[in-house]
């Protein structure tokens, strides 16, 4: 009988195991999760998962930020993260990007025309606010992720950004 639960141990830990390997594959193609993930980067890393992540930082710097106060950011390529505060257990806040080459499992990202999104996502909200058309996922409510789509004049996505709203 012991035998029999370890074999069934080692069967749920292999299943489990390729479970998280079969789920990790996905991410080089989807490489955005609009709520989740941007590259594989999530709201509420810190800096050591990040480098385990994305690598070595083009950027990392110290900068002043008019809600936050000091944070750091960190560069990889066309993707930006930034922390809440400076400290190595400092959580991600903020992941934004403007490489075309991030996308959801439908092929949104930047330079998807707003009509394009609109097909592909359920339960966008499009707005113009001040000027500034976006369309977004999740709730303005601090300790909430959303997930922002900027919309440019021409109806394209600009720029993508999951981000914690912090008040």
């Amino acid at each position: 009988m012991f035998t029999v639960r370890r074999i069934i141990l080692a069967a749920l830990i292999t299943a489990s195991a390729m479970a998280l390997f079969a789920s990790a594959a996905p991410a080089r193609v989807q490489s955005l999760v609009p709520q989740q993930s941007l590259r594989g980067l999530k709201i509420g890393m810190v800096a050591s998962q990040v480098r385990a992540v994305a690598g070595t930082p083009s950027i990392n710097k110290i900068v002043s930020h008019p809600l936050l106060g000091k944070t750091r950011r960190m560069r990889f390529g066309k993707v930006e993260v930034t922390f809440r505060g400076t400290s190595a257990t400092a959580p991600v806040v903020n992941l934004t990007t403007t490489s075309r080459t991030e996308r959801t499992s439908g092929g949104i990202g930047v330079g998807s025309s707003e009509r394009a999104l609109a097909a592909k996502l359920t339960g966008e909200r499009c707005v113009t606010e001040l000027g500034y058309r976006h369309c977004y996922l999740g709730k303005w409510s601090p300790g909430f992720v959303v997930t922002d789509f900027s919309i440019s004049k021409a109806g394209r996505v600009t720029q993508v950004t999951l981000g914690l709203v912090i008040d």
